[in-house]
């Protein structure tokens, strides 16, 4: 619809003349807004205020108030267009979305005038934002159950990094429940995840060269390591090298960046699904696969995929534009006239209006138009040669007839011909040429026969009839315009299946991990014939669509007993339930999405669901094997080995991923000899007299292993855990000594 000040100035310009400016600058200064600026509210509040009352003053109150009704249906914005205004307000942050930009253009277009087609279009495209928004939900659902479980891991790390990795957290769980996308803040925070959790399983930001036994004084730290809280602090990316790393440590470290750079690359795939095929892109596409396969990181590789994905994007607008350019300038070259073109004059200014708006228009419907219009051209210039030398051989009588077809210019060829081909019959008729306009009518019968098939298949039976009984009567058929007739029938419907191919292809590239290659190469096919029939795609597409239902159905069964079976076992501590909290609370999330997702969505729980119903059952283990130990130890040893499960064990915050046995030396149950540790601790004892220092704690490296010795109330606290967890550990036993 035009813009609202136009909608005015048209209904009221005719009645106040110059005055509807004057009134209306007066409004806009009430307002504080600028044309542009005026909503249909404001425009029905000038016009039943101050407009009402200028017309009131020059015309009678009836047709003032009918001037005033007229403008406000007008201004009156349709259901479906409120409908696409309304998705555009939601979807408006999302702007490298193409899709959001052909929305955005359609929303223009229709602005200016209804069109059922493109408003279908856009509706359409508005259900597919939608399915597309709820997949990328899901997805950030996935990852922000992934970073509170990080967060979890790596907060007793503290310092700065700890601190913005969970401001992150907070923004994207607050954004995620007001049903937005965070992606900056997603890619930040997991760029940041997997920093604390390198650092967490390195426990060093270079190498430790600590002498055999280290020991850590009141006065004095050791100056060897660089603690987690410094490490936190240094600006940009923490670099570690792996090969000074114990080899577990250094192999899950690289676990970790592959399993970082698949869901990149997922995620790359999912925005440039278009831009797969390009040469720039499917060549370093394979490379950087074949290395996640392996298990080797990508690093520059994947790096290099990203940057030629945003090279091929830029390339593919760029390819977009200039042949829009040169379907213009084909358009106005055509020697047709201007309604005839108008229709694809309004397509290719839509198309560019997509393309502005970040947009990927589909050109092949707009060069089928432009085929059909050059065609069309040809033909007329063709019949006007034709004529031209029929009227050449003949005598004097038929010269201003010849002269006046002479004139003619191409682009009104196609109102004059018909009228210049009934003027050539009767003057046959005069000049008594009845041979030649029997042999005439005898050709044009012949020709209608052979269009018979054609013009039933198109629907234009009664009308090929119509000029059979021309013939009959001795009237030369307009011929040439019947064949253009077809001509456009038939590409009208082929521009119509075309149409219909685009949007069934859109629904395919949805389905496209889920059956839906076959379907878009079965599209292609189709769309290279004269005549395109989309029903046996749409077919196939409804078929896809029943099967997406059924694992729908299926999965909702899955869910549901898996998720009774994790509430069976989240009361377990271990590693295994520690891996299968963030996969539970993404599928009960994915529980309440999963009847408005699309096929990449069901995929993405199905596979999650999959992964978590294995890790259940190892869960399940667990916890047998746990309830038979504790049913052979006993109640009472239960109490002193496992008091941290009532909330009464004081170790309770060292006891750290990577802690393998945590005791008091001189109390309770100490999976570690204790023997050597008591003789351990008496040399440690006279050591500190010989120095004349009170010491705070004692580590023993041992290969990958480490043991620490600290006082503690008293008593003497003995840990062995990994070295990888010992920064970690040494950082919170310094909260608690």
């Amino acid at each position: 619809m035009p813009e609202v000040h136009q909608v005015i100035l048209e209904a009221v310009q005719p009645h106040l003349g110059q005055r509807a400016q004057v009134v209306l600058e007066e409004g806009l200064k009430r307002l504080g807004k600028t044309p542009k600026e005026l909503t249909p509210e404001d425009g029905e509040a000038l016009l039943k205020g101050p407009f009402f009352r200028e017309l009131q003053a020059r015309l009678r109150p009836e047709e003032a108030r009918r001037v005033v009704e007229e403008a406000l249906k007008r201004l009156k914005t349709p259901e479906g267009l409120k409908a696409l205004e309304e998705g555009l307000r939601r979807f408006q942050l999302y702007l490298d979305w193409p899709e959001v930009g052909r929305l955005r253009a359609l929303y223009n277009r229709l602005r200016q005038g209804e069109d059922p087609a493109l408003l279908a279009e856009g509706l359409r495209l508005l259900e597919a934002l939608e399915e597309k928004l709820e997949e990328a939900l899901l997805r950030q659902a996935r990852d922000l159950a992934h970073l509170e479980e990080t967060l979890e891991r790596v907060r007793h790390l503290g310092g700065a990094k700890v601190r913005r990795l969970e401001s992150l957290v907070g923004t994207i769980r607050q954004a995620h429940g007001e049903g937005t996308l965070a992606q900056g803040e997603v890619e930040r925070a997991r760029a940041l995840a997997l920093e604390l959790r390198k650092l967490l399983e390195s426990s060093a930001v270079r190498a430790p060269t600590l002498p055999e036994i280290v020991f850590q004084t009141e006065e004095a730290e050791p100056e060897v390591y660089v603690t987690v809280e410094d490490a936190s602090e240094l600006e940009g990316e923490l670099v570690i090298d792996l090969e000074a790393l114990p080899e577990e440590a250094a192999e899950r470290i690289q676990a970790m960046v592959v399993e970082e750079e698949r869901r990149k690359l997922k995620d790359l795939l999912a925005r440039h699904a278009p831009l797969l095929e390009r040469a720039t892109v499917s060549p370093l596409l394979a490379e950087v696969e074949a290395l996640l396969e392996a298990g080797s990181p990508a690093g520059e590789k994947l790096q290099a995929l990203e940057a030629a994905f945003k090279e091929a994007e830029a390339n593919l607008k760029a390819e977009k534009r200039a042949r829009l350019i040169q379907l213009e300038e084909a358009l106005r070259r055509l020697p047709l006239p201007p309604e005839a073109k108008a229709p694809l004059e309004a397509a290719l200014r839509l198309a560019e209006e997509t393309l502005k708006e970040g947009g990927f228009p589909d050109l092949l419907p707009l060069e089928e138009s432009l085929k059909a219009l050059e065609e069309e051209a040809r033909r007329l210039r063709e019949e006007k040669e034709a004529l031209l030398r029929e009227l050449a051989a003949k005598g004097e009588a038929f010269r201003p007839l010849l002269e006046e077809l002479k004139a003619t210019p191409e682009e009104r060829l196609g109102e004059a011909l018909p009228a210049l081909r009934a003027r050539y019959a009767e003057l046959l008729k005069k000049a008594g040429e009845e041979a030649a306009l029997k042999e005439k009518l005898q050709e044009a019968e012949a020709a209608l026969k052979a269009l018979e098939g054609e013009a039933r298949a198109l629907g234009l039976g009664e009308a090929w009839a119509g000029l059979l009984g021309e013939v009959a009567q001795g009237r030369l058929p307009d011929l040439e315009g019947f064949r253009k007739r077809l001509a456009e029938a038939k590409a009208e419907r082929r521009q119509r299946a075309l149409e219909e191919l685009a949007r069934l292809e859109a629904l395919a590239e949805r389905f496209r991990a889920f059956g839906g290659e076959a379907v878009l190469r079965a599209i292609a096919e189709e769309k290279a014939k004269p005549l395109p029939d989309p029903t046996p795609i749409a077919r196939a597409l409804q078929a896809l669509r029943r099967k997406l239902e059924a694992r729908r159905s299926e999965l909702t069964t899955r869910l549901a007993a898996f998720l009774r079976g994790y509430a069976r076992v989240q009361d377990l501590k271990s590693e295994t339930t520690g891996r299968l909290k963030p996969l539970a609370e993404f599928l009960e999330a994915a529980w309440d999405r999963l009847a408005r997702l699309g096929p990449a969505g069901v995929l993405e729980v199905e596979r999650a669901l999959e992964e978590a119903e294995r890790l259940l059952k190892e869960a399940e283990r667990e916890k047998e094997a746990a309830q038979a130990v504790l049913k052979e130890i006993g109640s009472a040893d239960v109490e002193a080995l496992f008091g941290a499960l009532a909330g009464e064990d004081p170790l309770k915050p060292l006891r750290l991923p990577g802690v393998e046995a945590l005791g008091l030396l001189e109390e309770g149950p100490l999976p570690l000899p204790r023997p050597p540790l008591e003789a351990f601790q008496k040399a440690l004892d006279l050591l500190d007299a010989g120095l004349k220092e009170k010491r705070k704690a004692a580590v023993v490296l041992l290969g990958p292993k480490a043991l620490v010795l600290a006082p503690r109330e008293g008593k003497t606290l003995a840990a062995l855990l990994e070295r990888s967890a010992l920064s970690a550990f040494l950082q919170e036993l310094g909260l608690l000594l």
